[in-house]
């Protein structure tokens, strides 16, 4: 659980991947390949990163555009999964730390991460399933639940990590809630993620506020955005007539 609300959470990766709400999970969808991703000056065709651009990092620089089709991480290639060898942790910190200028993770972090990279797995010819409410609020609750458990072992740095992807993904449900009619619902996400804050920006987050926060949203916000989900972005049939209103060009 701790591993894959860091793979979701920004801030974990740092500099300027963090300032453009990049996280692990940008490229990598559920830890597979996201075939959409494009960031002008890193991708070339969608699905594509030069991962040597000093736009995340001047350490692996090597002042060459040669973006590269981004990998499926249930499919191990180099890098061996091993948990004896350490190989995956060492790796997984080399990125962080050398490829996005992250700070340097704690080990709890690294250890939750490789957890989760390592339960990746091949889910067959599955096709693309859109994305639902519940899988982002899923997150959410993932990420201050780990944001909990993190500070009361003492991890406060990397437990902020965690609120602040908390954060991001409730920027995500706003996003999706566009609608005029929804102005109600938008003001009480952004509500609710200023109240997480403090947190984030804490040297020591209250694993009992952040407790607190979660029953408060699971009891009071999310049903108000549950009963508003047939008129948000979750829905296929709101996102088309969207596009029928508005053209394609807006959407982008």
């Amino acid at each position: 659980m701790i591993g894959q609300a860091l793979f979701n959470a920004p801030m974990l990766l740092g500099g300027q991947a963090a300032r453009a709400d990049i996280s692990c999970a940008s490229c990598h969808s559920n830890g597979r390949r996201n075939p959409h991703f494009h960031l002008a000056g890193v991708s070339a065709e969608p699905g594509t990163a030069d991962v040597s651009s000093s736009f995340f990092s001047l350490a692996r620089a090597n002042g060459r555009f040669d973006p590269k089709p981004i990998p499926d991480l249930a499919f191990p290639k180099k890098i061996s999964r091993d948990r004896t060898s350490g190989d995956l942790e060492r790796f997984l910190r080399g990125l962080i730390v050398e490829e996005f200028s992250g700070r340097e993770p704690s080990q709890a972090a690294i250890s939750a991460l490789a957890a989760y990279v390592r339960s990746i797995g091949d889910c067959g010819a599955v096709l693309e399933q859109p994305r639902r409410l519940a899988d982002q609020v899923s997150l959410v609750r993932q990420s201050v639940v780990s944001a909990e458990l993190l500070a009361r072992s003492g991890d406060s740095e990397t437990s902020a990590i965690a609120v602040a992807g908390a954060r991001n993904q409730l920027g995500l449900i706003n996003e999706r809630y566009a609608d005029p009619s929804l102005s109600r619902e938008r003001k009480l996400l952004l509500a609710a993620s200023r109240a997480l804050q403090p947190a984030a920006q804490s040297s020591a987050p209250d694993p009992a506020e952040l407790r607190h926060w979660r029953i408060k949203f699971d009891s009071h916000l999310l049903p108000i955005l549950e009963l508003a989900e047939s008129r948000s972005l979750y829905s296929e049939l709101h996102v088309r007539h969207w596009i029928s209103e508005n053209g394609t060009t807006k959407s982008q």
